[in-house]
Parts: structure tokens; sequence; C-alpha cells
């Protein structure tokens, strides 16, 4: 009898042990899943909000990405705000009112200026946790440094897009002049736009060879293209470069093919014009390469693809603009907030996200699918979209007043420059001096 009584402790001090140990085995799976980096297992719930600006088609896209996420978390809800106009000024407003969104679309230099406010998480720590992320192979991992504020992350990426000229083949073909290629030189621009610049015989403009913009944007292209430089870093900016010799050149180009050379239309022009690129009267206009899809639909000519020029010898940089996405620091689901920022970089987020043709997204195979290049509508050098970034530069230089930098400093004296009351010698020298100015007072 003693034997049966021992027995029967000794299995049911077996099946305590068994139980507990399952349990503790399923309470160690319930917390791995807790904890999981990958997304797969972990059990997400909530709403969040993603605030994003852009198109109608930008705005579907964002809707799908968003159905797809749901789809894989069920049981979590991602609201999207959609402000097309005033994005910055609404989001500042939204911080202010402590109702900021979770995920926030835009450029390093608003979140930038967002980070020196203590407004947005600190991400280092997720993107160290998470491998897959800093896959040289898999991302193109050198746009992360643009998305950083004091050393630390502050922003997953959706990619990057370059400026380059789009070019009309027609106009080329008539004019008996070659395609503008990689390693044309400021001659080569010259007389090609000479040549593709046609008047009446009234001397009334019918079509020019390309259209020149004083704009941040049309100016940094030429200067980047021409080996010069804004500041000795864009990423953390010590010292204003903009007063060089590559620079003036760039500049003194672009005012001769206006004012010299009569190739690019003045704002007169543009008036008696009354059509620029898309309307087949101007042969080369500098452009982000996001408007690929919005010229997909031209009927009217074929259209090509190209970097900008430089004088010989030349390194050229490419300006690109960068875009991702951050969290606000006031979120009350930051584990769902990071969860939809990572997915943003997922294959099923960034494959929608090229598939637009609005991005160069930073999966470096998917940026170069054919399902991606070979869209319909675009031109046969597509890939030029994707091979320009090996030259590209960050397109906003990283100060959180870049802006102030900009209607202060920039554009005055271009306004001038553009209508020709100053030289180019002079638009750099007080570009480079309120740069100067800006910078020892931030």
């Amino acid at each position: 009898m003693k034997k049966i009584i021992a027995l029967m402790l000794v299995l049911l001090l077996l099946t305590s042990v068994l139980v507990t140990g399952c349990s503790t085995a399923q309470k160690d799976k319930d917390k791995g899943s807790q904890q999981s980096n990958d997304g797969q297992e972990k059990k997400l719930t909530g709403e969040i909000t993603l605030s994003t600006w852009g198109s109608l088609e930008e705005k579907k896209m964002n809707d799908d990405i968003i159905a797809l996420f749901e789809a894989k978390y069920p049981g979590t809800k991602v609201n999207l705000e959609y402000i097309p106009d005033e994005y910055t000024t609404k989001i500042d407003s939204m911080f202010l009112g402590n109702m900021a969104p979770d995920v926030i679309y835009g450029h390093p230099k608003y979140f930038a200026s967002w980070a020196s406010q203590g407004l947005l998480m600190d991400l280092t720590d997720k993107f160290n946790e998470t491998p897959e992320l800093m896959d040289e192979n898999k991302f193109n991992t050198g746009l992360y440094e643009a998305f950083k504020y004091e050393g630390k992350n502050i922003a997953t990426v959706n990619g990057a897009d370059t400026l380059l000229i789009y070019y009309n083949k027609d106009l080329f073909d008539a004019a008996n002049v070659e395609y503008p290629s990689d390693d044309w030189t400021y001659d080569d621009l010259i007389n090609a736009a000479k040549k593709l610049t046609i008047r009446d015989d009234n001397g009334k403009p019918k079509q020019f060879g390309i259209s020149v913009g004083f704009d941040y944007q049309g100016t940094e292209a030429f200067v980047y293209a021409n080996g010069g430089d804004l500041f000795d870093d864009v990423n953390d900016p010590k010292k204003v470069l903009f007063n060089s010799p590559e620079t003036v050149e760039a500049l003194q180009l672009m005012h001769d093919l206006i004012y010299v050379h009569k190739a690019a239309p003045t704002a007169s022009d543009n008036e008696v014009l009354g059509g620029g690129f898309d309307t087949g009267k101007i042969a080369m206009i500098v452009d982000g390469v996001w408007s690929v899809v919005y010229r997909k639909n031209i009927e009217d000519f074929s259209w090509g693809l190209s970097t900008v020029p430089s004088s010989d010898g030349v390194v050229k940089k490419i300006p690109a603009l960068y875009a991702g996405y951050a969290i606000a620091k006031t979120t009350k689901n930051p584990d769902l907030a990071w969860e939809f920022a990572k997915f943003m970089q997922s294959d099923e987020a960034q494959n929608l996200l090229a598939a637009s043709g609005l991005i160069t997204v930073i999966n470096k195979d998917i940026a170069k699918s054919d399902e991606v290049i070979n869209i319909k509508g675009a031109p046969d050098n597509h890939m030029l979209r994707v091979t320009s970034l090996e030259k590209s530069i960050h397109n906003d230089t990283m100060l959180v007043n870049w802006d102030e930098f900009l209607v202060k400093a920039f554009d005055p004296p271009m306004q001038q420059f553009l209508n020709s009351t100053i030289t180019a010698e002079e638009a750099a020298k007080q570009v480079h001096e309120g740069f100067e100015q800006l910078l020892n007072n931030k």
C-alpha cells in the first residue's frame, strides 16, 4: 500500500512539473511574441494615424498600403490624415495642440526641425534591433544618414528621387541634334539649346531649347552638376562653400542661356510662348524624376531623361529629394506606430510605392524591377532614375531652419540675378554671406 501511495505521489509530482513546464513555455512563447521584431508573431492592437500630402494618386497608394498592413495585423486600424495643402503648418499646429499624427510622412528638413524641438521618437534602438533594415544588399542604406538628427535615427525611409533633364526627342530629331548624354559638357548643352530655339520672322519665340529656373532646386541642379557645393557636409554643415568658382560658373551658364544665347525664356517669353515642356514648346527642362508618372500619358511626342551637364573634367553630383516616416513622441501606441513606419520599407509597401512611379524606393531590387522601370509611357532610359542615385547628394541641407536660409539668404539675390541686375559673382557672394550669418547664429 505504501508503495502504491509513493508511486501516486511521484506521478502527481511529474504531472505538476509537466503542467508547470508547459505553462512556462506558453508564457515564454507569448512573451516572445510580444517582443518579436519581425512583426510576424507580435500581437498588435489599437489605432494610429498616418499623415501625408500629395496627389489623389498618392492618397490611393497610401490607402492601399494601409489595407495591406491592416490585413497583416488584424485588430489594428491606421487612419490616413490627408493634408494636401500647408502640410508643415498644419502639422506644427497639431503638435502644439498635442494632436500630432502618430506616423508622419515628410522630408528630412521637416524632421530635423521637429526633432530639434524634442517632438519625434528616437528610433536608433529600433534600427539596431532590426538587422534587416541595415542590409546594404537590400536597401540603399546611404539614405539613412539624411534621416538622422544629432546622430540618431529619426525616420524610416521610402526612397529618393533625383533632379534630371527631361528632353523632347522629336524636337531633337527635327533639329538633327544628338540626344543629351551623361558625358555632355556645358558647350554641348549651349550648342544644342541654341539649335533647338526657334523664332518667327518678327522675333517672336515659337520654341526654346531649354527652360532655366532660378528657384532653389533648379539652381542647385546646375551647381551640383558642376562640382559646386553649398556646405562642407550637407548632413552636418559646419562651413559654407557657396562662393566657389564652380558655383559661379554654373550660375553664369544659367544666366547666359537666357540673356546671351537667348536659348531659354525670360518670364515675359514664357507668357508669349503660352506653354512649356509638356506642350512640346521647350526641348529641355530640369525636373524631378517623380514627374515621370505625370508625363507618362504624353502622346504628342517622345521624351527621354539625362543628367545635367557640367564642365570638362568635373565630377558631378546630382541633387535628390528624400522622403520617409517619423514617429511623434506623443504617440500612445509606439509599438504599432513603429511597426507601420517599418512596414513602409517592407516588400509589400515598397512594391506599391515603386509601382506608383512617384518615388525611387530604397529597396534596390524593387527600384529597378521590370514592373517599375517599364511602366506604360515611361522613357526608354527610365533606369536612369535608379543609376543616377549613385551620384546623388541630399537636396536639403540638414538645418532646422533650412527654409529660413532659402527665404532670407538665397531667394532675394537669386531673384536679382534672374532679373540680371547683379552678376553671378555678386549673387554667389551674397548667398554665401547670408548662409554664413544664419549658420553662425543657429
